[in-house]
């Protein structure tokens, strides 16, 4: 029985390794994830970022005033952040429903 669960689970963990090398070798070449659990649209005063959720990693789809391309990461890392500063030069959160962002206040 301990054979059966362990072949089972490197059965498992195999698959998972061949999942991930084929929607990393998708994305890379400018395709579409296909195993895509969770789809989001984060919007910002300066544009969108598609996020797709995959099996153990994250597509992000850049398609920002600053950023643009794709990143293919692990499931425990988080989106790149814009800053944007105001006139007085304080930080200002980059999201469609604040006024104050504009594209002159990136810092490159």
């Amino acid at each position: 029985m301990k054979k059966f669960i362990s072949t089972i689970f490197w059965l498992l963990i195999i698959a998972l390794i061949c999942l991930w090398a084929y929607e990393f070798y998708n994305v890379r070449n400018g395709k579409e994830p296909q195993f895509c659990i969770k789809k989001d649209v984060h919007v910002y005063a300066d544009g969108t970022t598609d996020v797709c959720i995959g099996l153990g990693y994250k597509v992000y789809n850049y398609n920002r005033y600053n950023m643009i391309g794709t990143e293919f990461v692990s499931i425990f890392a988080d989106e790149r952040k814009v800053e944007i500063y105001n006139e007085n030069g304080e930080p200002i959160e980059s999201t469609v429903n604040n006024t104050e962002a504009n594209e002159w206040d990136y810092v490159y």
